[in-house]
């Protein structure tokens, strides 16, 4: 279907720009919305200094820009997913994902302004004078600046801006099935889709579908009008709960998975994206689904699930082979040992161990995705755990000439938990603060318990937290601080997302793969407890390195 189907005719400028705000929120880049030749849609949000004072500052450098926005866009078009390239222009990390209404692709969501390692100055000026920079000084300033992000992390950010162009491209459609008049019309659009597009009345009761369903549920257009959607929904009572949730107004659109059934009640993972429709009155008078057969990515995402649990498992006893080894030379029941030598193999014990950590972290995170996470709890002084990992990380903290102090309240405090699992929390934040931390720097760790009632008036605790805090039971505090570079504010949340990595403005950057403080979080919560970080500002601290405070609170 060959039409011209501008974004702008379908979604203001002021909607699209407050889109990009919450994308620049949530992961920190920046972004605009951009037609197919890369020209801009919505406002250039949150550009860094480098691109908007310098790169798009001259006509070359700006027809270089957009056609980079454009060639990002065409490839994540060809490539059928979000695409992570080299920009075009001044050779910084970008990311791109189209927009597509009624199968036209109509502009892309553009992000990135970031490197994964520093462009080498010669080229640097070559691209400048290539583009008509006469302030080279400027330039190269202005890109020393450039925040670092690996790429695995910009494909994560990417892959939320997919979700996002869908959403907009849902958008997009909605407004396109309100406002045509022509029933034609309507009808060569929504069959251009391979998407289901329902059209029901208040009683569910199917007035308009595309020629997609007649394939996803085998049943003929003319026997699925007429009939209740519900007929094609295993449990009727979820899509009941979002309708109520429109109706109340909770929110203009839902989307969410359930199980679909075709015309012989054979059950598939669908996904649905649910809107309601006014009259000029503000009158529900129909709902608009659309639904999507996601079988082949169920399967996929079976696959990966099933390969990264064998992985997990399998290197498991590599790493017990190696721990026994180690532990064989370190006890001397191979030959003397030298004190030099005890450190250096105590110090690959340390290491195994926290590739253990790791490998039983990642195997964790498995299970709790696969519903088989489960606590083994007992009985433990939490005083006694915690001196014990201080212990196992005392020979790295004095590498780093940390001092480490422990104020704890009470001996021995006694805890219901999995020993293992709280272990591996503790051990896992008191390593961050070891390695992250400046050169004699210090770390504090405290217990303390509180009550409920007491708990709820701390203005540190979120507010999301705060809301489950039992007043009638007590708690058990845990904070342990360093004074490292901290993390800001606007990471404090995501901080605790799988694979989530930040590089500090002081290059301090938090390392590894991610899965540390996810595991920690995963922990906690299953103990009921909450964990949050929190970083003094500047205002708060004379010190250039204010340090992080990881609070947790559990169940006492």
């Amino acid at each position: 279907m060959k039409q011209s189907i501008q974004l702008l005719d379908l979604i203001s400028k002021e909607k699209l720009d407050e889109i990009l705000q919450a994308v620049n929120e949530a992961c920190g880049i920046g972004s605009v919305i951009a037609d197919t030749e890369g020209r801009p849609i919505s406002s250039e949000s949150n550009f860094c200094t480098f691109c908007k004072d310098y790169c798009r500052a001259t006509t070359e450098g700006r027809l270089k820009c957009y056609a980079s926005d454009a060639y990002g866009g065409k490839m994540s078009l060809n490539d059928k997913e979000p695409y992570v390239y080299d920009c075009l222009n001044a050779g910084l990390v970008d990311c791109a994902t189209p927009i597509i209404v009624a199968g036209q692709h109509i502009g892309n969501l553009n992000g990135g302004q970031v490197l994964e390692e520093a462009i080498p100055m010669d080229e640097a000026v070559l691209r400048a004078k290539s583009i008509g920079i006469t302030d080279l000084d400027g330039y190269l300033l202005a890109l020393k600046k450039i925040p670092r992000v690996k790429r695995s992390r910009l494909r994560k950010i990417v892959n939320l801006m997919s979700v996002i162009t869908q959403t907009i491209s849902d958008m997009a459609l909605q407004q396109i099935l309100l406002t045509l008049q022509s029933k034609e019309y309507l009808n060569k659009l929504i069959n251009s889709v391979s998407d289901c597009i329902i059209s029901v009345d208040t009683d569910f009761s199917i007035a308009v579908n595309n020629d997609r369903c007649a394939d996803v549920f085998g049943c003929p257009p003319s026997s699925f009008t007429g009939q209740s959607l519900l007929n094609f929904i295993q449990d009727s009572k979820i899509l009941n709960a979002y309708k109520q949730n429109l109706d109340l107004g909770v929110q203009d659109n839902y989307r969410f998975e359930l199980t679909a059934l075709t015309q012989h009640k054979k059950p598939f993972p669908a996904q649905i994206s649910l809107s309601r429709v006014n009259d000029e009155s503000g009158k529900a008078v129909s709902y608009v689904a659309i639904l999507r057969d996601i079988t082949e990515e169920k399967r996929i995402a079976k696959m990966k699930e099933d390969l990264v649990g064998m992985l997990t498992h399998d290197m498991r006893n590599p790493i017990l082979a190696i721990d026994r080894a180690l532990e064989l030379l370190c006890n001397g029941r191979l030959g003397p040992v030298s004190s030099n030598q005890e450190k250096i193999l105590k110090l690959a014990i340390n290491t195994n161990d926290q590739l253990s950590s790791m490998v039983n972290a990642f195997l964790d995170i498995f299970r709790d995705e696969s519903g088989r996470f489960e606590l083994h709890a007992n009985y433990y002084d939490i005083n006694k755990i915690i001196n014990q990992c201080i212990e196992e990380y005392s020979l790295l903290s004095e590498e780093k000439e940390l001092t480490v102090s422990f104020q704890q309240q009470g001996q021995p405090l006694k805890l219901y938990c999995d020993l293992f699992r709280i272990k591996r929390t503790i051990s896992n934040i008191l390593a961050n603060a070891i390695n992250y931390n400046v050169i004699g720097g210090g770390i504090d760790l405290s217990t303390t318990v509180i009550n409920g009632s007491t708990l709820g008036l701390s203005p540190y605790l979120p507010g999301t937290y705060r809301q489950k805090v039992v007043p009638s039971r007590s708690y058990l505090w845990i904070i342990i601080s360093d004074t490292g570079f901290g993390v800001p504010e606007a990471y404090q949340e995501t901080i605790f997302e799988k694979f989530f990595t930040i590089q500090t403005e002081e290059g301090l950057g938090r390392r590894g793969i991610g899965l540390g403080l996810a595991f920690s979080k995963l922990v906690v919560e299953a103990h009921q407890g909450f964990i949050f970080c929190r970083t003094p500002s500047r205002s708060d601290s004379k010190s250039r390195s204010p340090g992080v405070e990881f609070h947790l609170i559990l169940p006492h």
